[in-house]
């Protein structure tokens, strides 16, 4: 990575922790403040709620001390108690007295109101005045073991409110009621003269607490004085909690009971929630709004993602200023260390544009261009020098003759003279040929006819040596035969072929040589049916060859050989190897089709 992006990087990290750190502060403050706000909106709200229930059972409370100051109520239900009460008897003269004070004292009440569904007097065992839009189930029964009875009978400061509740004199109310009961003091001498009893439906609590509390996620509830829910709001949808779920009902009074704050955290159903109560006054139920984190905190999840959006705006733009910045500064660093890239490489020809100016970065350039001039003058005279003295180091071995090949030849020559064998002269005019044309008046090209002529020469004389040990046939195209090549190329791989190859073979054996074109070069092969390499041997035979440099033949090995190729035509010539052990040896001469001079 260079400098621009690793700096461009540095500053983008750096400004983005900053920008996560002040995120993570700001949330942390603002949620906390929003948490702190939302508890106070709540309790305002329930406050609200407080408020206008008090009013309404206020209401109610006085509609049920009417009796207590009603003359006429007070003499009918001194004179029924002292009777034995109206529904006890079955005399139509007084279900229809009842009927009439009922009507008087509460018909108008039930017909404007629709929220008070019955208005019941009733002693311990009878029921003195009734009117509910329900049927009564007219019965004797004892109504002093009902809660709302006793509660009733013994406060002294007003009316009692309990239920939700399903009373079973009332069979056909499907739905359960919030009952407001008071006990009717006589005026006269204080005795306790019945209980009344109003029933309400849920529409006017519904109303005050729709009024206050918005259908939203989360919701609000009311609670009785036995933990059961008397009245519950909550959005539609909502699948997080269910307070109809005994558990999570539990699980929201036991919170409420035992946390002494008026706000508090309850995890429910996988959600958080922020829960706010407030106790309703007469009533003796608290009030519960609930509402869901996620909503506290959905305005500070939207400045967040402003916030994010700003700091990722300004990220970006301080990113294209400092790039911009940096790219007069880093680019002409850039092209230098690319350009010493490339000179490393071995490219020398490459040279720094001229940055035109006096700082360190244009002296810097400026010296690099004359060091490589310095340095590509040094390698052409490097090179220069080391191919001269390749070239004649190649020559110097080539002039030289391996004295044990002419000392077993001439000795051959000797012995073949006193046998008078008349093989003795094509032995000496194949050795004279032999060194007329190694000399070659001293060139160093020649046709690749006088190359072959030359180690058939050579074949000649070992042949002659190794009688029976080997045979031999060179072919080659016409046209091959007038190309030139540098001499000395085929003789040292044939030597090889018959010490390395068939002079360690059991019989005799046959070396074979083929001259053609092959597209645009030349190909000189080379085979022998001898003991053949390993595929590891073929690697290294022309790396390091001295195995192959033979006492007793010419001296120049294979690796010479190559060398000399790659020196001469360029890399893409030499010499190639083929061998299995067992089945002989094949080496491949590949050089360029060049003309002979005339």
């Amino acid at each position: 990575m260079g400098i621009k992006n690793k700096t461009l990087l540095l500053v983008s990290l750096v400004i983005s922790f900053f920008i996560f750190v002040f995120i993570i502060i700001f949330m942390t403050i603002f949620s906390s403040r929003l948490i702190k706000e939302n508890a106070s909106y709540s309790k305002n709200l329930l406050e609200n709620v407080n408020h206008n229930l008090t009013s309404y059972f206020d209401e109610i409370s006085a509609i049920a001390n009417e009796p207590n100051y009603d003359y006429d109520l007070q003499n009918y239900l001194k004179t029924e108690k002292e009777n034995g009460g109206s529904y006890s008897s079955i005399s139509s003269s007084n279900i229809m007295r009842s009927y009439k004070m009922s009507n008087k004292m509460f018909g108008e009440e039930l017909n404007r109101r629709t929220d008070i569904t019955s208005i019941i007097i009733l002693g311990e065992r009878t029921v003195y005045l009734y009117q509910s839009v329900y049927p009564f189930w007219v019965a004797v029964r004892d109504y002093s073991e009902e809660d709302w009875y006793q509660n009733a009978i013994e406060n002294d400061e007003g009316s009692v409110v309990t239920g939700p509740q399903k009373h079973d004199f009332l069979p056909d109310n499907k739905e359960e009621q919030i009952s407001v009961s008071r006990k009717i003091i006589s005026c006269e001498d204080g005795s306790v003269l019945g209980v009344i009893l109003i029933d309400l439906n849920l529409n006017k609590i519904e109303e005050i607490c729709s009024a206050f509390y918005p259908q939203k996620e989360g919701g609000f509830c009311l609670l009785s004085k036995d933990k059961t829910v008397v009245y519950e709001q909550k959005a539609r949808g909502n699948k997080f909690y269910n307070l109809k779920d005994k558990n999570t009902l539990d699980s929201l009074n036991n919170l409420i009971v035992n946390q002494k704050q008026k706000s508090v955290h309850w995890k429910c159903g996988g959600k958080d929630y922020q829960v706010v109560t407030s106790e309703i006054e007469k009533t003796g139920w608290t009030g519960v709004s609930i509402t869901p984190m996620s909503t506290i905190n959905h305005s500070m999840y939207e400045n967040v993602a402003v916030i994010i959006v700003v700091g990722v705006s300004l990220l970006f733009l301080i990113v294209i200023v400092l790039n911009i910045c940096l790219k007069s500064i880093v680019e002409p660093i850039v092209i230098l260390a690319d350009t010493m890239d490339k000179a490393d490489g071995g490219n020398l020809d490459i040279r720094v544009p001229v940055v035109e100016s006096s700082n360190e970065i244009g002296r810097l350039s400026r010296s690099y261009n004359k060091m490589l001039d310095r340095v590509k003058l040094l390698m052409k005279q490097v090179v220069s020098e080391q191919e001269e003295k390749r070239k004649y180091e190649l020559q110097m071995l080539q002039a030289q003759i391996n004295p044990h090949f002419l000392y077993n030849t001439l000795d051959s020559i000797i012995w073949m003279a006193e046998m008078k064998d008349e093989s003795v002269v094509p032995m000496t005019e194949a050795l004279a040929k032999l060194f007329r044309i190694s000399l070659n008046k001293g060139n160093e090209f020649i046709s690749i006819r006088d190359e072959l002529e030359h180690v058939r020469n050579y074949l000649l004389i070992q042949s002659m040596r190794y009688e029976d040990k080997f045979d031999y046939r060179i072919v080659a195209d016409d046209e091959v035969l007038n190309y030139e090549t540098i001499k000395l190329i085929v003789q040292p791989l044939v030597e090889n072929c018959i010490y390395h190859g068939i002079k360690m073979k059991k019989g005799s054996g046959l070396i074979n040589i083929v001259a053609e074109q092959v597209e645009d070069d030349v190909e000189i092969r080379v085979s022998d049916n001898g003991i053949g390499m390993s595929v590891q041997l073929c690697q290294e035979v022309l790396i390091k060859d001295s195995r192959f440099v033979n006492a007793a033949g010419s001296g120049i090995g294979v690796k010479n050989v190559n060398e000399r190729i790659r020196l001469y035509f360029g890399g893409n010539y030499g010499l190639a190897y083929e061998s299995k052990l067992g089945e002989g040896t094949t080496v491949i001469i590949r050089i360029p089709k060049i003309p002979r001079k005339v």
